[in-house]
């Protein structure tokens, strides 16, 4: 089956479609997810995109959970370097003084 790709042809239902989509402000996500999670997500999507008070009660949870604090002082810094994944990995600190660069 050939296609014919001549500018006076019509957009594709999918074309068309997507076009409509992206006007209303909603964009067009693909995401890996776990098999058993697949339904939760497309769930949390439709209730999103629904919008109202579920979207809103969704999105406040979904940021509290998802979103770190910011440090606001070194004692949180702290904190947070030490609950890092990294916090038990050893690295050794390159001691050597440097090279001459030319920047001219």
């Amino acid at each position: 089956m050939e296609r014919n790709n001549n500018s006076t042809q019509k957009p594709s239902r999918v074309a068309r479609h997507r076009k409509k989509v992206a006007r209303s402000g909603a964009r067009r996500v693909e995401v890996t997810v776990p098999a058993h999670d697949a339904v939760l997500v497309k769930t949390v999507a439709g209730a999103l995109r629904s919008g109202g008070e579920e979207a809103r009660r969704i999105r406040e949870t979904l940021q509290a959970m998802l979103t770190l604090p910011k440090a606001k002082t070194g004692k949180e810094l702290v904190a947070f370097f030490r609950s890092s994944p990294l916090v038990d990995v050893e690295f050794e600190r390159d001691r050597s003084t440097g090279r001459c660069a030319e920047l001219g």
